[in-house]
């Protein structure tokens, strides 16, 4: 598995204001790995705003746009050719050879249309799956890489660094 404070670090490096916005469908194994770090963060909502944008992140433009983050991070399941549950940033430049297929819209195109909008950076966190069968529960292997980042989000909270403030409760 990757390191992931060190992608929570390199991704927030001079981050003063960021958002997260969690993506997938609930339904779909470990499609669910975006939304199952929603859940793990629900009840911690500092000064971070989080977003559970579920198989159609587009509805939350808006929302995402009035609240103006500076830094945008995106945690979906991704097919990247990785050991289930490895997470890796996924430049714009990969987005378009990264599967992303639960959305109704392409992932590339509301990101682009973010960054234009609000000219907040974005950064596209994946979390590589090994199942996507309707029903299914997420696999162990995308289980533990969901629980290690929610743990390193709330100990970068805790610690005030990686941009996040101190003030979790």
């Amino acid at each position: 598995m990757s390191n992931v404070r060190a992608i929570l670090d390199e991704a927030l490096d001079g981050a003063r204001a960021p958002a997260i916005l969690c993506c997938g469908s609930q339904i779909r194994g470990d499609d669910a790995a975006g939304m199952s770090i929603a859940e793990g963060l629900s009840g911690h909502n500092g000064q971070v705003k989080v977003f559970s944008g579920s198989n159609a992140p587009e509805n939350l433009t808006g929302e995402i746009k009035k609240s103006r983050p500076d830094t945008l991070l995106v945690f979906d399941a991704a097919e990247m050719g990785l050991l289930p549950g490895e997470t890796a940033i996924v430049t714009p430049d990969r987005i378009d050879g990264v599967s992303f297929s639960t959305h109704i819209l392409p992932l590339k195109i509301m990101l682009d249309y973010l960054r234009s909008e609000i000219g907040c950076r974005i950064v596209l966190i994946g979390i590589q799956g090994a199942s996507y069968e309707f029903g299914a529960d997420l696999t162990p292997e995308v289980k533990n890489a969901v629980d290690i980042i929610v743990d390193a989000i709330l100990d970068a909270y805790k610690t005030g660094s990686a941009a996040f403030p101190p003030e979790l409760e």
